[in-house]
């Protein structure tokens, strides 16, 4: 499971990493709690998956300016 920390665009975030697939990885939205974004993965290394989504995120246009965390949970 990875944690994605952003007070906003929470809603573009799930989306974007719900519908991700990418080198056989996928992420699938469980739960918020806060500021809190919990996604379950299908990747073995969390690490690897975490800056996936990073990426990801920092790729959009939204995404370019936008201060968040990304983070493995074990």
């Amino acid at each position: 499971m990875i944690e994605v920390c952003s007070a906003v665009q929470q809603d573009k975030i799930i989306e974007l990493l719900n519908n991700y697939n990418e080198e056989g990885i996928q992420f699938s939205f469980k739960e918020k709690k806060g500021i809190n974004l919990y996604f379950e993965t299908n990747a073995n290394d969390l690490e690897q998956a975490s800056k996936l989504a990073k990426t990801a995120i920092k790729s959009q246009p939204w995404g370019s300016v936008l201060y968040f965390r990304s983070a493995p949970v074990e």
